[in-house]
């Protein structure tokens, strides 16, 4: 998942093996918390699923992700065995996991969409317009112009506090 900007690497690939930087417009998130979780999966109409043999049903494909076995499936990508919150989250607990996601930085939006408005000299009515432009601009500038906010994955706890232990000299 490198950019395609020779030698720069964003900083969802990079919380997984290097050195961070995120693309522009976008924040990198890593959370353990359930509730956020949920709300993540919410948004993107995303469904707790497996693709590995459970208490709840059989294996419906292999996924190769540390035993873990789970995943989301999306409206019209449903590849994955749907199982229900709890099961997911108990193998999500049982593997130690951390959610890792990308989304919009409403900061980097904002920061750029005043830039637009100081640009053309201020004034009142075209807020929307610079909001909405500033997003695109920005869209623009990642590699491939996708939306950030369905890119997820999962790493073990422990693989996180040794990262940052080796990148602090430690």
């Amino acid at each position: 998942m490198q950019s395609s900007i020779p030698g720069t690497v964003d900083r969802f690939t990079a919380m997984t093996s290097g050195a961070p930087q995120d693309p522009p417009g976008v924040r990198t998130r890593t959370t353990i918390d359930h509730i956020e979780i949920r709300r993540w999966a919410v948004q993107h109409s995303a469904e707790p699923a497996t693709g590995e043999e459970t208490r709840s049903g059989p294996s419906v494909q292999h996924v190769n992700d540390m035993g873990a076995g789970i995943r989301f499936n999306f409206p019209g990508f449903a590849r994955y065995r749907t199982i229900t919150w709890r099961e997911w989250f108990e193998n999500f607990e049982a593997h130690c996991l951390l959610f890792v996601y990308e989304e919009s930085d409403p900061e980097q939006i904002a920061t750029l969409a005043r830039e637009r408005w100081r640009t053309r000299g201020g004034g009142d009515g075209d807020d929307h317009k610079d909001w909405f432009e500033a997003e695109h601009e920005l869209r623009l500038r990642r590699a491939g112009g996708g939306a950030p906010d369905t890119r997820y994955r999962f790493m073990k706890r422990d693989e996180l506090r040794a990262s940052a232990e080796t990148s602090s000299g430690s």
